[in-house]
């Protein structure tokens, strides 16, 4: 059996959700840094529900890193972050008791607008934004704080988008389109090189 380099554990984001595997984020970086990535997303998965399923999905497939990021339907769904934080953190500490070095994703921020239009969440708009905003400050203070290192999509997609002059990366406000997809390939990619100190 092929040895497992890194399993990307998540939601639909992760899993590809509205597209076809092939153009899911994990198998385009697997193709570009030339390693075996998992792809164990699961459309509508909570933090809750990866912590489940974390020995199953990750610590029996015996991979050298584990990619999570978790935590865009809690948001959506009205779950405590009280909860969400717990969970994350019951997640690394699996991680790190199995010697697998965790690598934490920090959720993509929702296109408000299209999500007026396409989406249903608990909250209004104005708060489930700021709460996605809240929630990447935690994580970013909970990877220093742990030196955990992360990919900050929240920060660079924008970025990136901007760079490449694309102007529609979301298909209902949540869930990036193909070009989308790409854009977090390459995000992922560019982090993961800098983490592992590889060039290009």
């Amino acid at each position: 059996m092929e040895r497992v380099d890194l399993v990307c554990l998540g939601d639909s984001i992760v899993y590809g959700y509205g597209v076809s595997p092939r153009y899911a984020w994990p198998y385009l970086a697997s193709k570009t840094l030339g390693i075996n990535i998992l792809n164990k997303g699961e459309n509508g998965d909570t933090a809750d529900g990866m912590n489940v399923r974390f020995m199953k999905d990750v610590v029996w497939n015996h991979p050298k890193d584990v990619f999570v990021m978790a935590g865009a339907n809690d948001i959506l769904m009205g779950i405590p972050q009280a909860h969400t934080r717990e969970s994350m953190d019951m997640i690394i500490g699996k991680a790190l008791t199995a010697g697998i070095e965790p690598m934490v994703g920090i959720p993509l921020q929702v296109d408000g607008a299209m999500l007026k239009d396409c989406w249903y969440s608990f909250l209004g708009i104005d708060e489930t934004m700021a709460l996605f905003s809240g929630y990447r400050e935690w994580l970013l203070n909970y990877c220093e704080c742990r030196k955990i290192p992360y990919v900050d999509f929240q920060k660079k997609f924008p970025e990136y988008l901007a760079g490449k002059g694309i102007s529609r990366a979301f298909q209902d406000g949540v869930h990036p389109t193909r070009e989308g997809y790409a854009v977090m390939a390459e995000i992922f990619c560019d982090t993961y090189r800098k983490i592992k100190g590889v060039c290009g």
